[in-house]
């Protein structure tokens, strides 16, 4: 009886560290997330301030978010348990 307490007690423990390693990393990918979307959208304002062609701004924002957006997509989609 006490391996099996001893057990449950180190899968218990095993679950809250990879909860909070997932949490932590979910996190992580917000911020970078944010910096790049800020760096494009600084960087699609200087090209329009300095006179660049329309097309350089809207790529610098289209292509982070695109990336953003398929992300999400992506990680819905391998969400699903057991493929239902």
């Amino acid at each position: 009886m006490r391996m099996v307490e001893e057990e449950q007690a180190h899968r218990i423990s095993y679950e809250r560290t990879h909860l909070a390693a997932v949490v932590s990393d979910t996190q992580r990918g917000h911020y970078i997330g944010l910096l790049i979307s800020l760096a494009a959208i600084g960087g699609a304002l200087a090209t329009a301030f300095l006179g660049a062609h329309w097309s350089v701004s809207v790529a610098l924002v289209g292509i982070p978010i695109l990336g953003i957006i398929r992300a999400i997509v992506g990680s819905k989609t391998n969400s699903k348990p057991n493929g239902k």
